[in-house]
């Protein structure tokens, strides 16, 4: 598993559209041996440094920017760990002999989000998110 961040570059509490970005996350899955299996697996997103889903936020200091991701483009469904109205990605491919493939890669956008408009001191704001694959 790999993952590119979402990076949103320049905020501007000015504008009166949301700051919209995405990053992705890779999973990749080999076969090694014995017969061609299915592999189920699930992944969940954590909360971050603001220890909600309710409204992730990144810090700057003391200071703090509210945003939240997302598993569509349509921003409407919080990727999370399944609780508080969160979702989490399920998904499952089969890899192996008489399956079609020795290796399988996934990819999945992460599609983020800043709400318009919020009154920041300037600064170099991020948070850390912990990715969980159960397989």
């Amino acid at each position: 598993m790999s993952s590119t961040g979402v990076a949103f570059g320049i905020y501007d509490p000015t504008t009166a559209a949301a700051t919209d970005s995405t990053g992705d996350l890779t999973l990749v899955c080999t076969y090694v041996s014995g017969s061609g299996q299915r592999v189920n697996y699930s992944v969940a997103l954590s909360a971050g440094s603001s220890g909600t889903f309710t409204q992730r936020w990144m810090r700057s200091g003391a200071s703090t920017l509210n945003y939240n991701l997302f598993d569509t483009a349509a921003r409407a469904r919080i990727w999370g760990d399944g609780s508080a109205g969160t979702v989490v990605i399920s998904d499952g491919f089969a890899v192996g002999p008489g399956q079609g493939n020795n290796r399988r890669e996934v990819v999945y956008p992460i599609y983020g989000r800043i709400p318009a408009q919020q009154a920041v001191a300037t600064g170099n704001y991020s948070d850390t998110i912990v990715v969980t694959l159960t397989f």
